[in-house]
């Protein structure tokens, strides 16, 4: 790059220019095909379409085409890559493809730069032709800020009137003006009455999104939004947004013979992350299966993985997508939702209400073993806790402390909740000393639960809890809600794991499940057996292989101990059951339940707010995760 140069030449100049040009150059530009303005290569400079029209695919299809050859082979063993770049002008590239060409330039050039996008941008010379005005009531380049790129091109020319204000930022640029326009002296109050007028039109389309540079944490902060499941219900997988859009650089490679079956070549092909295939592995699991973890894929790349990575957004709002797709999806709806969002649960945080508990009263306890005890108790206000199952409230005696505390109700219990409490520190052994009709106070419900996306997954399959010890506690939710309708699964099996029969929780419970028929069946291990003890003795994962299921079929909820996880995991993965089937709750000390205090972080993950309910696929490649 050189310092920028600002010349200015008469509009017939520089269309004389290109004429010129195409002795020694390919030129492409937008030009009428068929009835559709496209950007195309031309011999006529005359075939220019001046008036600018969205065109279906970006410029990008120029340095990284749909499909081409990077590889050809004999099958003597001879190979030799593929790069026979040619020389082309593309010209009349708009700002937001420009800001487009940027984030390929820097996504080709790192790490391993890729030889066949960059001998294609070495042998050209990019002229574009600057916005005054939004171009289509689809596009939305102000709302991230790719209307006024300050590279990804050579040449950028303003329209004055009569004349071309120009943008020279490269000694390409420079050199190739030079060659082929006539340049005289800029008048700048042209081109500052140009960039006002701008400025002005650009300021009534309206300002970028509300903490634009902020979209990564709100992105993180909003990973189980609703809206997500709104949107994947409408999408259909058809590929088309990611196809149009002018950042997408993903894509599969393949090898074609020919005829003679002696040589043959190797392609890459443009792929799409919203297509089902897309990550297939051997075997045929599919680590993004669902549609909805598709759109939450393909928007994170845009507004937060790779917007860290280049420092903007990766979205230049040329409205491609939106106007390719048929379910009416767009990401402006997605990023003003979670912005919305944010903004409200910061509003919350500045309006105290934050670390503000509600007093409740407890209205039964009951002891369940020497350590823990179970407590039902209600909100004084009336309110229901409106909890999903596998949540926790922050729980506190004022003066002694808060704790963490799993909810083992359902969400159907009513007005009151229940939990069970084992006595391991100030707060849990101060609580076990109270009764009925004293009072305490809570916070929450927090984190994330089996919400209804889980549940909704969890329909038609086979479910198997898998609990240790007080583990059995958070799962109970999900398993009475479950015990609710049986029919919805095509079978429920429990296995329960405690240290002596004794260490049992909910021990009345276990019995009338171990009564039902049908599609429910419980079994029962201790470590250590007492006396008229007739079930299992031994670890839990000994009663995996008791248990007939189709891995392809079937879910497993684990809980317990962090020393259980592991050795229940490996032994379901050699039951050939997927990690992405497997679901657990991970305990954490949580000291404020907001992700603020830092006591529960994983990394970049915060138990408290993405968990304590993962999809173990998400996190097995946590270090500190079990």
């Amino acid at each position: 790059m050189t310092t920028v140069l600002n010349k200015q030449s008469t509009k017939d100049s520089v269309y004389d220019g290109l004429e010129r040009a195409l002795e020694d150059y390919k030129v492409a530009a937008l030009t009428k095909k068929e009835g559709k303005v496209l950007f195309d290569f031309i011999t006529d400079v005359k075939k220019i379409e001046q008036n600018y029209t969205p065109t279906v695919l970006s410029p990008k299809k120029f340095f990284f085409p749909q499909e081409e050859v990077i590889l050809e082979y004999t099958f003597d063993g001879k190979v030799s890559a593929k790069t026979n770049p040619e020389k082309i002008v593309l010209f009349g590239v708009r700002p937001c493809d420009i800001s487009g060409i940027k984030i390929l330039d820097e996504a080709f050039s790192e790490s391993h730069g890729d030889p066949n996008y960059l001998s294609k941008r070495e042998n050209s010379v990019i002229i574009g032709i600057d916005c005054k005005s939004l171009c289509d009531e689809d596009a939305f380049c102000y709302k991230v800020n790719s209307q006024n790129p300050e590279s990804g091109f050579d040449i950028m020319l303003h329209d004055v009137g009569n004349d071309y204000s120009m943008t020279l930022v490269s000694e390409k640029g420079k050199d190739f003006a030079e060659k082929y326009f006539d340049l005289n002296v800029i008048d700048f109050s042209l081109f500052a009455k140009f960039n006002i007028a701008k400025k002005e039109a650009f300021a009534k389309a309206g300002g970028p999104f509300e903490d634009l540079d902020n979209l990564p944490e709100i992105f993180e902060e909003n990973i189980n939004h609703k809206i997500w499941e709104t949107e994947a219900e409408r999408c259909l997988s058809c590929g088309s947004c990611i196809m149009v859009c002018p950042t997408c650089y993903c894509f599969d490679v393949v090898d074609e013979l020919a005829l003679s079956m002696k040589v043959g070549d190797r392609l890459r092909r443009w792929d799409a992350c919203m297509l089902r295939s897309f990550a297939e592995v051997a075997g045929g699991e599919n680590f993004r299966k669902e549609v909805e973890n598709r759109v939450k894929h393909r928007i994170n790349r845009k507004f937060n993985f790779l917007m860290k990575k280049h420092g903007q957004s990766v979205c230049v709002g040329c409205g491609r997508c939106v106007r390719a797709c048929l379910a009416d999806i767009s990401p402006v709806t997605i990023v003003e939702e979670l912005t919305k969002t944010s903004r409200v649960l910061k509003m919350e945080e500045i309006n105290n209400n934050l670390y503000l508990p509600e007093k409740v009263t407890i209205k039964k306890v009951e002891n369940f073993t020497e350590n823990e005890k179970f407590f039902e108790v209600e909100f004084d206000s009336g309110r229901s806790l409106g909890h999903d199952p596998g949540q926790f409230v922050q729980l506190s005696i004022l003066g002694i402390g808060e704790a963490a505390i799993s909810i083992s109700s359902p969400p159907s219990f009513g007005d009151r909740f229940e939990m069970v409490v084992r006595a391991v520190g100030d707060v849990t052994n101060k609580l076990n000393t109270l009764e009925a009709g004293d009072h305490l106070f809570v916070r929450g419900p927090f984190g994330h639960g089996f919400d209804n996306k889980i549940q909704k997954e969890m329909e038609g399959k086979h479910i198997l809890y898998i609990a240790g010890g007080i583990g059995y506690v958070p799962l109970r939710s999900l398993i009475n809600l479950s015990l609710k309708h049986p029919e919805k699964y095509e079978k429920l099996s429990i296995l329960y794991g405690c240290k002596t029969p004794s260490a049992r929780m909910f021990k009345n419970e276990l019995k009338y499940i171990a009564e039902m028929d049908n599609n429910v069946e419980i079994i029962e291990t201790v470590d250590n057996a007492e006396d008229k003890w007739l079930q299992h003795c031994g670890v839990i994962t000994e009663l995996i292989p008791k248990i007939d299921f189709d891995p392809c079929n079937t879910l497993a909820f684990i809980c317990g101990p962090p020393v259980m996880y592991k050795y229940v995991i490996e032994k379901l993965k050699e039951q050939k059951l997927s990690t992405h089937n497997m679901f657990v709750s991970l305990e954490r000390r949580m000291k404020c339940g907001v992700g603020k205090c830092g006591h529960c972080q994983i990394d970049d993950i915060y138990v408290c707010q993405s968990g304590p309910v993962f999809r173990f696929s998400d996190i097995e490649d946590k270090e500190e995760a079990l």
